[in-house]
């Protein structure tokens, strides 16, 4: 059988020692004349290779705009995102279409299993619950979701949601998911197209990992209404008290994984020694999520100048939407936007400085609003006051005045409707700014 040919796009962060690494497990994939083979580098550290292409994606250090990068250069009908950190067989395209996808599926989601072996607690923990098991995220009961370790997408339906988002640290994969799905298209999966994941080596990893992970599920409760994520202690106590009990299954029309594929073990079964060990890491770890849900969920990025201008705006930047080429013509101009829209603009979203208040934790809001409620008690009296109902609350606001104060004298302007503006009236006049219209 004659497949479709493949883009393969590797986003990578680390070492040149590692990116020649990544570079050779690109290398050793079968691939066809029509195939691609695209490194995203997130260092800038990769050399030049001939058989891959490699595409800076130094803008912002977080896979999704290595992803991203990568796609925007890929030239083929289908996308295939691979981690870094994953062994793949040499013949894993050809495993992805050995069963034909029908015209509807935008995205197949291939295995991701523990790589065998590897020391220490973190190592054993993390191949003993295989957090990336395909089969488990296909099976969750708010939506169908697939990690992007091993994710084959249709370009038709990355073009269509806008890509992953940018600009978060964590859960972009599972938004992705999600978003896809909304959009009309199915997501599968492939359990024979089965990768290796090689998980963190050490506990201080291992928790600074959990707490971005649950930092990216209290941005996926701020922004699907119906998801509340549930703390990894509450979910521990209940395997405690209901050791047999499975994941209640999605009514979602997703194909289930079977058994693991020929030659995969699965996960490890842990000793009674490690069990006990694993016990003492879930409440570690439970307690770093904690903490996590209270983190907002944006990368490191560095300091910026002052906006000249700020332009205020509901869910921003939408595909086809004029107000964004409005935007890109205005110089020192930044965005205070509400929330991403369901298909983005790639485009305007990479090419304007946007600022999420969804993006913003509950710990970063706590303080704000603390600071601003003492900084200016009256002017915050008056904005509850005159607040309409349904109107975002002053603690989800405070982080955009605080940001609006940093930028100086910056303007204010409102872009797009009635909401847009009554939100830029409240950050005028909580900022001690004049809006401009």
């Amino acid at each position: 059988m004659t497949r479709p040919a493949v883009s393969v796009v590797m986003p990578f962060a680390g070492t040149r020692a590692e990116a020649d690494t990544a570079l050779s497990a690109l290398r050793a994939l079968d691939t066809g004349p029509d195939d691609e083979l695209i490194l995203a580098d997130n260092s800038g550290v990769a050399a030049p290779d001939e058989r891959v292409t490699v595409v800076p994606a130094t803008g912002e250090q977080s896979p999704s705009h290595a992803r991203n990068a990568g796609a925007t250069r890929a030239g083929r009908d289908w996308i295939l995102f691979l981690d870094a950190d994953c062994s793949a067989p040499a013949d894993l395209l050809d495993r992805f279409f050995r069963v034909p996808p029908d015209d509807d599926i935008g995205a197949l989601a291939g295995s991701v299993v523990p790589a065998a072996g590897g020391e220490g607690l973190a190592v054993r923990y993390g191949a003993a619950k295989s957090f990336l098991d395909q089969g488990v995220h296909l099976s969750h009961p708010y939506m169908p979701r697939a990690v992007a370790a091993n994710l084959l997408v249709r370009r038709d339906a990355f073009e269509a949601v806008g890509g992953f988002y940018e600009g978060v640290r964590a859960a972009e994969d599972t938004d992705f998911s999600w978003r896809l799905q909304r959009a009309g298209w199915r997501l599968e999966g492939r359990p024979a197209a089965a990768v290796e994941h090689r998980y963190r080596t050490t506990v201080r990893a291992l928790r600074r990992q959990w707490r971005g992970y649950a930092a990216g599920r209290a941005w996926l409760g701020r922004r699907y209404e119906g998801f509340t994520p549930e703390p990894g202690l509450t979910r521990s106590g209940r395997r405690l008290l209901h050791p047999r009990r499975r994941p209640t299954p999605t009514s979602s029309p997703v194909k289930r994984f079977p058994p693991g594929p020929p030659g995969v073990t699965g996960r490890p079964a842990p000793g009674r020694l490690d069990r006990g060990r694993f016990l003492a890491l879930d409440a570690v770890l439970g307690l770093e999520e904690l903490a996590g849900f209270a983190l907002s969920n944006r990368p490191r990025r560095e300091a910026r100048a002052p906006a000249r201008v700020v332009l205020v705006a509901g869910r921003f930047p939408a595909r086809d939407d004029p107000l964004a080429d409005f935007a890109l013509t205005l110089a020192g101009a930044r965005v205070e936007a509400a929330a991403r829209p369901e298909a983005l603009s790639r485009g305007a979203a990479q090419g304007l400085t946007i600022d999420y208040r969804e993006d913003d934790g509950a710990g970063a809001r706590a303080l704000a609003l603390t600071r601003l409620l003492v900084r200016h008690p009256l002017r915050c009296a008056r904005d509850a006051i005159g607040r309409r109902s349904g109107a975002p609350g002053l603690a989800a606001l405070a982080p955009a005045v605080a940001r609006l104060v940093r930028d100086g004298d910056a303007r204010v302007h409102p872009l797009g409707g009635e909401d847009a503006r009554a939100v830029a009236v409240r950050l005028a006049r909580l900022a001690g700014r004049r809006l401009e219209t």
